[in-house]
């Protein structure tokens, strides 16, 4: 998924730590709004705008700048650093923008900001050292949560199985096949074969023949490496409580999956 975050911090870089939290999680670009970058977004499956806020909504700059954007079928997500303790509604002259030019907002994120201004002075500052780990921890979760939510194989764990090959169920997807049961979904269409999951799955999911397979799903343990990993989204993994507590059943009555973890060969 391709992603970019556009943002202005012209204060004390608070927003700028958040989105360069953000964009780590999403390996998005990064850019400045000061000089109005002229950018073509047709590439891009999702976007970010971020700022302060100041007098109750986000930067007048940045407002001015999502104005003169088409956002239309854009999946969008709002960020801000804020000096009150809640955030009201100051997101919505920004989401009224991004609503009118036709995107689509997929979440929202705002935390506290070191706030130096007005009677702040009086005290040598508001909300001092923020924002801190916490707060960039945050950031990050919440940037993770939309990637994941806008996967490419989101719907496919709920589509019917079309048919098995090699005991393998296999899901179509108009020209792509999905590979897959109830954990693991490979789509193998876009799977480029870099073997990144063979090597970094610590219960050995996949294998490699004359393609990459995942074979032994029922040892997942959704720790979602493989996933984040893979450089073209070609794997989802159907993180449930019910298979958590598949996992954790099995380890308490069972050795298999350590053997696995241990060995290389998954049972």
């Amino acid at each position: 998924m391709k992603s970019i975050i556009f943002y202005r911090s012209s204060y004390k870089g608070n927003t700028l730590k958040i989105a360069q939290s953000m964009s780590d999680a999403l390996s998005a670009e990064l850019v400045p709004i000061d000089n109005a970058p002229q950018i073509c977004l047709s590439d891009y499956d999702l976007i970010g705008f971020g700022s302060a806020i100041n007098f109750a909504a986000h930067d007048i700059q940045l407002q001015r700048y999502v104005s003169g954007l088409n956002l239309k079928g854009k999946n969008i997500f709002v960020f801000s650093t804020r000096c009150r303790p809640f955030l009201g509604a100051y997101h919505k002259p920004l989401r009224k923008i991004i609503e009118r030019k036709g995107g689509k907002i997929v979440g929202e994120f705002s935390c506290r900001g070191f706030d130096r201004t007005g009677p702040w002075v009086v005290m040598d500052g508001y909300n001092k050292s923020r924002p801190d780990e916490r707060d960039l921890f945050k950031a990050r979760l919440f940037a993770e949560k939309i990637r994941w939510k806008l996967h490419p194989l989101t719907d496919v764990r709920k589509m019917p199985v079309t048919e098995y090959s090699g005991g393998i169920a296999l899901r179509r997807i108009e020209s792509d096949i999905v590979i897959g049961n109830k954990v693991v979904f490979l789509n193998t269409t876009t799977c480029v074969h870099c073997k990144k999951c063979i090597n970094i799955c610590p219960m050995h999911i996949f294998d490699y023949e004359s393609k990459v397979l995942p074979v032994n799903e029922n040892n997942c343990i959704q720790c979602r490496l493989c996933a984040d990993n893979c450089p073209t989204s070609s794997i989802y993994i159907n993180e449930s409580f019910m298979n958590g507590l598949r996992i954790a059943f099995r380890e308490s009555f069972s050795d298999k999956l350590q053997i696995s973890y241990k060995s290389g060969n998954a049972e």
